[in-house]
């Protein structure tokens, strides 16, 4: 699962995307593309305030970001309410948080097998 944290006030909190999440928004939005979908609206077209959607999904990224922190033996602390939410993240921080949670590290490590004869790629390559 995707995973990363968010600073708010010098308190790190863990965010992670889990099932347990994505199937909390497949129930709320109909699927993943519509939450995506809400996402990057400032307003939908049934009047949902996009912060209010903003501010769900964050508080269920870190609820699910401490529930798994405190299954592996971690400390933390819990996540601040609404309300202090409302009043200390800005939207360009918090959206940015949220989709690097969600799309985690796209970094690929990619393996290769030696070539004919114990050969590696590169030596294969420059013979």
């Amino acid at each position: 699962m995707k995973m990363t944290t968010i600073s708010i006030c010098g308190h790190e909190y863990p965010l992670r995307f889990s099932l347990r999440v994505v199937k909390a928004c497949e129930e709320r939005y109909g699927s993943l593309d519509q939450m995506f979908n809400v996402m990057q609206m400032r307003k939908t077209d049934g009047g949902i305030d996009v912060v209010d959607e903003f501010l769900w999904l964050l508080q269920s990224m870190m609820d699910s970001g401490a529930r798994y922190a405190r299954y592996c033996g971690e400390q933390v602390e819990d996540p601040p309410d609404k309300e202090i939410l409302l009043d200390v993240l800005d939207i360009t921080t918090l959206q940015g948080k949220l989709f690097a949670a969600i799309s985690g590290d796209n970094a690929r490590t990619v393996e290769a097998e030696p070539g004919k004869n114990g050969e590696s790629a590169e030596t294969a390559q420059s013979s």
